[in-house]
């Protein structure tokens, strides 16, 4: 055995045999474990690192920073970073956002804008001092520039001479999770349900807390926290409060809450006759859900809807079109701020498969290409990033360059659904890269749909990249170790597809288990290689898709 798989070997066995001392590294903390660095590297990257911190302004995400620069960079410095209450004399680690931090330090002359989740990470000189600056667009910007300065420690990398800007690619960065109000996870593979139990939310949301923090590490800015195929309960009154609880733990990592809704709610739970997105009394009772759910959260992020596929409801009901649907919705959520998310997967689940004209390779493409332009601005339509359903190999879906006038999403399957679950290695960012950089060429050469997701091509008001992750109890929160580089490889991606997937399954090998170069090297080659292994092994050239898919997809 070479060294480097020996390496692995005993890492991976003191993560998860019980009776071996280093028993308690579980991988809870997953990439977050600001493991200490070895000597000559602390040595070279602690004198770019100033050692107390002074945070500017008292948002919750601007503190999560502060402590979070304080017990990250001393880990892995192994040195005591104290923290100031204000500007001091000396030099610190000044971080807040850029309008406070022009009110609080003048004399500093921070020059230029940041967009509202950017930060800038400079060294600033003021009189004879220099201070190591994190500036962000908003307070969440600074949090995401504190997790990119500890992310750049954790790697051995020195700070290097002038600034250091990031810009998210996409505004909107959301997760969705299937989970259910009785706690089963519907494609999950990591245990039960952190956010609900037994028809209510948890009582400890202490795992909520811990899985925000890994959120707001990757820059995501929304979840939703229950399943596609929604229970009209989620949108009770008796419930509004329990996610409001929700809503409090995720705010203070910069992370907004939504929910997946039921279309027949009005009919259903609200004791309406008919649930025609056209009736106006449909409209005014999501005005009402709406209003009650902002006035208990109000930063409440918006609505994730699945209809008229799988058995849902949908606006066929009534000889409605999906626009109509999503423009009822999101009608009632635009007062507030909110969005809707209408997702694009539908076809009919009891087609004649016998029948060459029933193509489902082709219905989201059918259904809502002639909409093109009909949906309103707060609307965005969620694609799945293959036209069938996160199969091991897709090419990308044409809706992605159908829809020039309408916002969109790439949706990318976390959970390993189709993928092994939770017991086989599949590393998905080459697939996801695979579609994100594919050139549908809407307007010729240069219409990659990563672009087209983000609302770049056609300057769209809103774009996103949205992520499958079901994450549950289970201390790997996947089930699976190594499945976690799945997770933070879609949020890399999401703020910057450009990022190769080799260089992410490194990043994430060397935050999660050290910096041996040989322990990096094969763990990277195992998540690269991983992929068109799983595919070798269980569908060659695609022929797996759709062929005999029952029960659980496995």
């Amino acid at each position: 055995m070479r060294r480097g798989a020996a390496l692995l070997a005993g890492l991976l066995l003191c993560c998860v045999w019980p009776s071996a001392p280093a028993a308690a590294e579980t991988g809870r903390e997953a990439w977050l474990r600001y493991a200490p660095l070895d000597a000559a590297t602390a040595r070279r990257i602690q004198p770019g690192i100033p050692g107390t911190v002074t945070a500017v302004g008292d948002g919750a995400p601007v503190l999560r920073a502060r402590d979070e620069l304080v017990r990250g960079l001393g880990r892995m410095l192994g040195t005591k970073i104290e923290t100031q209450a204000s500007v001091p004399a000396t030099r610190t680690l000044l971080i807040g956002t850029l309008t406070d931090l022009r009110r609080a330090a003048p004399t500093l002359r921070l020059d230029g804008t940041l967009a509202e989740d950017a930060f800038r990470i400079s060294s600033v000189t003021s009189g004879s001092v220099t201070h190591l600056v994190i500036a962000g667009g908003s307070a969440r910007g600074v949090l995401y520039g504190a997790f990119a300065l500890l992310r750049r420690v954790s790697a051995g990398t020195p700070l290097g001479p002038g600034d250091w800007t990031e810009t998210p690619y996409a505004p909107l960065r959301w997760i969705n999770h299937w989970d259910n109000i009785d706690g089963s996870i519907e494609r999950g593979y990591g245990g039960r349900s952190i956010f609900w139990d037994a028809g209510h939310v948890r009582e400890d949301l202490s795992r909520v807390d811990e899985y925000g923090r890994l959120l707001a590490s990757l820059g995501i800015n929304g979840i939703s926290v229950n399943n596609v195929n929604a229970n009209r309960v989620f949108l009770s009154p008796e419930l509004i409060p329990q996610v409001a609880r929700i809503a409090d733990v995720l705010r203070p990592w910069g992370v907004r809450v939504a929910l997946s809704v039921d279309f027949s709610s009005p009919s259903t739970l609200g004791g309406l006759a008919t649930f025609d997105p056209l009736d106006a009394g449909v409209a005014a009772w999501w005005r009402g859900r709406a209003d009650a759910l902002y006035t208990a959260i109000p930063d409440f992020a918006g609505f994730v809807l699945k209809a008229d596929s799988e058995g849902r409801v949908g606006p066929s009901t009534y000889h409605r079109t999906h626009a109509d649907a999503a423009n009822v919705v999101a009608r009632a959520l635009a007062p507030h701020g909110g969005v809707i998310f209408y997702r694009g997967f539908v076809y009919d689940h009891h087609m004649d498969w016998n029948n060459p004209k029933n193509d489902r390779a082709r219905a989201a493409y059918d259904n809502f290409e002639p909409l093109d332009g009909q949906f309103d601005d707060n609307a965005v339509v969620q694609i799945k990033h293959g036209p069938i359903d996160f199969q091991v190999r897709e090419p990308a879906s044409p809706l992605f360059g159908a829809l020039t006038k309408t916002n969109q999403a790439i949706e990318l399957q976390i959970t390993q659904e189709y993928f092994g679950q939770g017991r086989h290695t599949v590393f998905l960012a080459p697939m996801w890269q695979e579609v994100l950089d594919f050139d549908l060429k809407v307007r010729g050469n240069g219409t990659p749909v990563k672009a087209l997701a983000a609302g770049r091509t056609f300057n769209r008001t809103l774009g996103a990249f949205v992520g499958v992750s079901n994450v549950g109890l289970d201390d790997t929160w996947f089930g699976n170790h190594l499945s976690q580089a799945n997770l933070y490889a879609f949020g890399r991606l999401a703020w910057n597809p450009d990022l190769s997937s080799r260089a992410i399954a490194g990043e994430w090998t060397r935050a999660t288990f050290g910096n041996d170069p040989q322990v990096v090297e094969t763990v990277t080659r195992i998540q690269m290689d991983s992929w068109p292994a799983y595919e070798g092994y269980t569908g060659p050239l695609g022929l797996q898709t759709l062929t005999d898919i029952v029960g659980n997809h496995y």
